[in-house]
């Protein structure tokens, strides 16, 4: 009697997870999306199309099995058949047979009951329990879509991998078009002609470049009114992504516009200063004593997170390096990302920044590509900001702006920094009294009277090795030192006055040459060649 003891599968497709986890878009379900994007006149998120997939797929299914089911009688141990008749077996993955033999059943364990020969479609001919008294799982299986696989339920579970493969189709098929986060049906688009693309542009043009919603264009822009805003917007958006003379600026959840031959020069292309070629280095070389310093240095092309939870009422700080000093910019790390916009499908996003002593705002961008975040040239300058100085960021209180501030410093007399110059095409450096307007770190100051030349400077010494310009830099420091010590914070510093190298390169340099000795906490001294 084991053998009537079958374990219960449920091999309907609405409940198996192997027709989900295998799960492909076809031809038919794009034809369903269309159907379902031109009767709705609205675009839609990639989230509801796979919802509505799901859903379609699911009505499909639940019919299916439901047709299935109605070719002959389901299949329970507990009840009765007759020779001929059509019996179908779901937890054999929806078989059908025909009775050719019912006959009494004999076991001591069980009670009467009969077994019936059933010869199934393939031929062959197997027994089953019938009239079986008895509780048996088979007997209370349900084998139709029921409240516990809704396509609700569905989407939760399957929701993130039908997504995946949906995004992948509609971006291969050319019926279907996206604006940000949102598809449409390419043929159904308002139709917008060069000449109202024209007059875009002179509403730009007149607003200085930007910014302006997609909103404001629409009543000088004549489209048809019959057609839903939605629509006609996401159309206009369209024309505008793909016309050159345009620039979608806005930060993630709303379109913004500027015209690209109106944007400032480092926002189109990165300044000269921060442009990084990058550096083949051993990694394995960054031990567990350097890596504080990695995140402390927080270099936007250091590929290393900043582990800190800061709370959001406190600022967060950068030391400015003399790359983004000279630039007008703030590298674009992890944790700066955390603070400024996002985008939706630009790489540069126009905000606005505030002073926080005076609340004069100003604005910048945000250029996602190069990691940077651009405009704030004219504030160093009225600030007083050096090399080193401490930038603080925060929020502001208004969406789309980004307090920022130094901390105001007097020194009568001025304060004993670190000093280049250029003598005799190389570096030289000197310990002065410099007037300083704000806080800075230490280790990181860099008084730079002349910073023209150091660029200039910088320009001969491309084809230098990174190993040759650590050296000579190495050398020069540790003549300020009693103890001929450099910080690799200091030595960071000032190799970026003529070359662009995030801090990982550096320590590697130091690391491997012999001729370089750790003396803990990232100070090193120089012992010569071996």
């Amino acid at each position: 009697m084991n053998a009537f003891k079958e374990r219960m599968t449920t091999s309907s497709a609405v409940k198996n997870d192997q027709y989900w986890e295998q799960f492909s878009i076809q031809s038919a379900d794009l034809d369903y999306l269309v159907g379902y994007l031109v009767e709705s006149e609205k675009p839609k998120t990639l989230d509801t199309l796979a919802q509505q997939i799901i859903s379609y797929r699911h009505k499909q299914l639940v019919k299916l099995m439901q047709d299935t089911l109605s070719r002959g009688q389901i299949y329970r141990p507990g009840g009765s058949y007759t020779v001929g008749e059509q019996v179908i077996f779901p937890h054999l993955g929806n078989v059908l047979g025909e009775v050719v033999e019912v006959r009494p059943g004999h076991n001591p364990e069980y009670d009467s009951f009969s077994v019936i020969r059933v010869r199934m479609d393939d031929g062959t001919e197997r027994e089953f329990a019938a009239e079986l008294g008895g509780e048996h799982p088979l007997d209370q299986a349900s084998y139709v879509s029921s409240e516990d696989v809704s396509p609700e339920d569905l989407y939760e579970q399957y929701g993130a991998g039908v997504k995946e493969l949906l995004l992948q189709t509609l971006k291969d098929d050319s019926n279907f078009v996206s604006v940000g986060y949102q598809w449409f049906v390419r043929d159904l688009l308002v139709d917008i002609s060069a000449g109202q693309l024209n007059i875009a542009e002179a509403l730009l043009d007149m607003n200085g470049g930007g910014t302006l919603r997609t909103v404001d264009f629409l009543d000088d822009i004549d489209l048809p009114a019959e057609i839903p805003e939605s629509l006609r917007l996401f159309s206009l958006e369209y024309a505008l992504l793909n016309d050159q003379r345009f620039d979608e600026v806005g930060p993630s959840g709303g379109a913004l516009w500027y015209l690209r031959r109106m944007e400032p020069e480092g926002v189109l292309e990165s300044p000269v200063h921060l442009r990084y070629m990058p550096i083949p280095y051993n990694r394995g070389l960054i031990d567990d004593m350097m890596l504080p310093l990695e995140r402390q240095v927080d270099d936007e092309w250091s590929g290393v997170a900043n582990d800190k939870d800061i709370p959001e009422e406190d600022p967060i700080t950068v030391v400015l390096s003399y790359p983004h000093w000279r630039s007008g910019t703030l590298p674009l790390t992890p944790r700066l990302s955390q603070l400024f916009p996002t985008a939706r499908i630009t790489d540069r996003i126009r905000f606005t920044f505030v002073d926080a002593a005076n609340g004069d705002e100003f604005p910048g961008w945000v250029v996602l590509s190069n990691r940077y975040v651009y405009g704030l040239s004219k504030w160093y300058a009225e600030q007083r900001v050096g090399v080193g100085s401490f930038v603080d960021l925060r929020p502001g209180e208004e969406l789309g702006t980004i307090e920022v501030s130094v901390r105001p410093f007097r020194a009568r007399r001025g304060e004993w920094l670190r000093t280049v110059s250029v003598e005799d095409g190389h570096l030289a450096f000197e310990v002065t009294r410099v007037p300083v307007a704000c806080e800075f770190d230490e280790l990181a100051a860099i008084a730079v009277p002349d910073p023209e030349s150091v660029d200039a400077l910088a320009r001969e010494m491309r084809r230098v090795s990174l190993e040759s310009l650590v050296e000579r830099v190495f050398r020069e420091l540790a003549v300020l030192s009693l103890q001929r010590a450099v910080h690799a914070m200091t030595l960071y510093s000032v190799i970026n006055l003529v070359r662009r190298v995030p801090p990982a390169p550096l320590l590697a340099v130091l690391a491997m040459a012999p001729q370089y000795i750790s003396l803990g906490d990232n100070y090193w001294a120089y012992r010569g060649e071996n």
